[in-house]
């Protein structure tokens, strides 16, 4: 008799891409990338580093290069 698996909760994210400072749109054809594209990811990825993107043990993904884009009516 086969046990049921237990329900693992489902992914959350800590960021939204859409809202992050570092996507633009890229035309590159010797790589093949046409669209938005996170530029730390892009630099990281062609430079042979990790990934920023990874998930916690709480099944929570987080990147580390998102910084938000400054909402209008901030003053920093």
């Amino acid at each position: 008799m086969k046990k049921k698996k237990s329900n693992l909760p489902k992914w959350k994210y800590d960021f939204s891409c859409k809202k992050c400072r570092h996507i633009q749109y890229i035309k590159d054809k010797a790589k093949r990338r046409d669209g938005d594209y996170c530029i730390k990811f892009i630099e990281r990825t062609d430079a042979g580093l990790p990934s920023p993107i990874h998930a916690d043990d709480d099944r929570v993904v987080r990147c580390d290069c998102f910084e938000a884009i400054p909402e209008e009516g901030d003053s920093e």
